[in-house]
């Protein structure tokens, strides 16, 4: 996840406060003291943060998904301003003429339809929805028509020849995965997934998407 601009402090005090809904304050503080280890913000590190909270407090389960949902949004929101100032750019580049799909852009295609063929009709449907459902409500992608809903239909929706954005939505994917098919598998799903691209494009440009 390219979020050069956010400290591990900054992070970690943002996903304190998802927490505080379900912890105890005491509760929150250790496992934020726990997290201040961590030497940089990734999605891995949300995962684990996600893992040391529930294994701590098994209560927190039923409550995972939305768990995850919001450390996934406060790992977004100091990169915000970048992320959109760059989007607006190639946004306006994009109105003056049209631009051919880049190789970055074929090999997130290719990503998003292993990881679909990897899944259940039922699966499927669930993950491509709720990433669908994610994207209209984040600010991230404000701007930006990404009908992702029409990868269940085999299209290939129009996305922003972006290296931020398509980061996000590939960690969107991952997060999303989590909830359908759960940590373990998604993880093996990904890597699946971009050995897959790996295939057809350079193994720099597909790790651009991670």
């Amino acid at each position: 996840m390219n979020i050069d601009t956010q400290s591990v402090d900054q992070a970690v005090t943002a996903m304190a406060e998802v927490l505080a809904d379900y912890l105890h304050p005491e509760e929150v503080r250790l496992l934020k003291s726990q997290w201040q280890r961590y030497s940089t913000v990734s999605v891995k590190m949300m995962q684990q943060c996600v893992l040391d909270a529930t294994r701590r407090y098994p209560e927190l389960q039923a409550h995972k998904s939305d768990i995850r949902k919001g450390f996934w949004a406060t790992l977004q929101a100091d990169s915000q301003q970048t992320i959109e100032s760059d989007s607006h750019n190639s946004h306006n580049e994009a109105i003056k003429a049209p631009v051919p799909v880049s190789e970055l852009v074929l090999a997130f295609y290719t990503v998003i339809e292993a990881l679909r063929s990897q899944l259940s009709e039922t699966e499927s449907r669930n993950l491509f929805l709720t990433m669908h459902q994610t994207v209209s409500q984040e600010r991230t992608f404000k701007g930006h028509s990404l009908n992702i809903s029409q990868f269940l239909e085999g299209n290939r929706p129009s996305v922003p020849d972006n290296e931020h954005l398509l980061n996000n939505l590939m960690q969107l994917a991952y997060v999303c995965l989590c909830d359908v098919a759960g940590p373990v598998e998604a993880d093996e799903m990904m890597f699946r997934a971009a050995e897959k691209a790996k295939q057809n494009y350079p193994k720099i440009l597909v790790e651009k998407l991670f």
